[in-house]
Order: C-alpha cells, then structure tokens, then sequence
C-alpha cells in the first residue's frame, strides 16, 4: 500500500502523473472574481459540498445594507462567525445561485477541455472525475433549493 498523502487529482496528475476517480481528498478550486470585490476561491469538496469560507464571503458580498446592519450590533471581537449561518432566505437563495453558477459555468468549462483533450487518456480522466465532482455539487444545491435559478 503506498500512500501520497492528502493530494488533489491535480497535485497527483502534476508531481506524480495519475488521477484516481475515486479520491477521497479530491477538492476541486474554482477562482471567483465579483466586480468590487477581493477575488476569493470556492472549493468543492469530494462530496460535492462546498466551502464554509467562501459561502460567508458570498452571504457578506450579496447582503442588502440591512442585512448588512446586524454586523454593527455585533460584540467586537465575534468576527465573522455570523455568516457561518444563513443571514437570511432571500440572502441564502442568492448565495445558493450564486455558487451553482460558478460551478456550472466550470463544469461547462471541463466538458470542452474533456472534448479538446480527447485523445490524452490521463487529462481525460483528470476532467472526468472533475466534471462529477461538479456535477455532484450542483444536485446538492438543486435537491436542497428545489427549483433554485443559476
């Protein structure tokens, strides 16, 4: 049994040259840019769940300024913790959209790299095992938010 440790199937196709379709320490990390905002990344985790750092970040970036006002009644000091928890349904629904967009739009990505790479077994492989990871997040945000628009 030989063990690489917590790698990505990018960190093991890149140092090592192969993919596992099945790992379980897969994370998959999209860059996200809002206009007049710091980018930030969101990672998709095996199970298709997504980071908590990148849903505060959202449920902070998408606030209306009256969501925004419970962060001035807040003890200095509790820092963001707030936004581990929805701020509100409208907010969380924005947020939820939000995030399957992003990952639609990088799946959409991996299916026409997968269809330019078909010849390369390996990157193929690499794009499969990406495009469900992808594809699990999303059924994960559409079971929870039946009906959800992205």
């Amino acid at each position: 049994f030989i063990s690489y440790g917590n790698l990505s199937n990018l960190d093991t196709l890149v140092d090592y040259g192969f993919v596992s379709d099945t790992n379980p320490c897969n994370v998959e990390i999209i860059a996200v840019r809002m206009m007049g905002q710091q980018p930030f990344t969101l990672t998709v985790y095996p199970d298709g769940s997504v980071d908590a750092g990148s849903k505060a970040t959202l449920r902070y970036n998408l606030a209306t300024p009256e969501e925004l006002e419970i962060f001035s009644t807040i003890e200095k000091g509790t820092g963001l913790g707030i936004l581990a928890k929805p701020l509100s349904d409208r907010n969380e629904l924005d947020v939820q959209s939000f995030i399957a967009s992003t990952i639609d739009e990088a799946l959409y990505e991996t299916k026409a790299g997968a269809a330019e790479t078909k010849d390369d077994a390996l990157i193929n492989m690499y794009l499969s095992a990406r495009q469900k990871q992808f594809e699990l997040a999303i059924e994960r945000i559409t079971h929870k938010f039946p009906g959800i628009e992205y």
